[in-house]
């Protein structure tokens, strides 16, 4: 279950058949929207300037063989390199980075594992929300516009990385991140009410509980 989970937050999210016909060219913007260079450049920028934020998720894998699994729960970052994945369905999991030690726990095992570092669970998407991936980070190969969720779509290289599709809201808020595994695997990640006050850095801390398996794997 744990490679599932890596893949999941593998940053993650493809393109979707589901979505795909639901895919025109661009919205209707002003003159200056209508620039794609403007209006992503602002969009990454703002996610760069936010200190931190909260958001709930909606996690769809789609699998080469047909088969779906669907995943939800809530996600917070705080800068730097903190962040928090809180599974909810199909069952409660949870994964807390604190910027030096990452935890993997499920509670339905009674296990919690340390982990390597950040890459160990994702580069590129922690990279992007954790406000570490500037524009000139970021080749813009197409750009679409999604008329179901109203939202600009890029697809974009990150460095090295593999390419991804970003979707940006009227507002320049990420809140949808899909890319295609090597294996034909698509993952789409939706956010949804989102909170950009930065979360208490509480949250970001994670002692096991009583009774629960510690496993080491750094």
């Amino acid at each position: 279950m744990k490679a599932v989970m890596l893949m999941l937050l593998s940053l993650v999210m493809g393109v979707s058949p589901l979505q795909a016909a639901k895919v025109e060219q661009l919205w209707q913007l002003d003159e200056q929207e209508q620039q794609s260079g403007p209006f992503f450049e602002k969009s990454i920028q703002r996610l760069s300037a936010l200190p931190g934020f909260q958001c709930s998720f909606e996690q769809l894998m789609a699998f080469g063989d047909g088969g779906t699994q669907s995943f939800s729960g809530e996600v917070a970052i705080l800068k730097p390199k903190r962040f928090r994945w809180s599974y909810a369905k199909p069952y409660d999991q949870l994964y807390v980075g604190d910027g030096s030690v990452i935890w993997h726990y499920e509670p339905d095992l009674m296990q919690a594992e340390r982990l390597h570092n950040l890459e160990q669970v994702d580069p590129t998407v922690m990279k992007l929300l954790d406000g570490r991936v500037s524009v000139d980070d970021v080749e813009i190969l197409d750009q679409q516009f999604d008329s179901q969720l109203q939202i600009r779509r890029y697809q974009v290289r990150i460095g090295d990385s593999p390419e991804v599709w970003l979707g940006f809201n009227r507002q320049g808020d990420l809140i949808v991140i899909e890319r295609k595994d090597m294996l034909g695997n698509s993952n789409r990640m939706q956010l949804s009410a989102c909170s950009y006050v930065a979360p208490s850095a509480n949250l970001f801390s994670f002692t096991p509980p009583e009774g629960v398996d510690v496993v080491d794997l750094r």
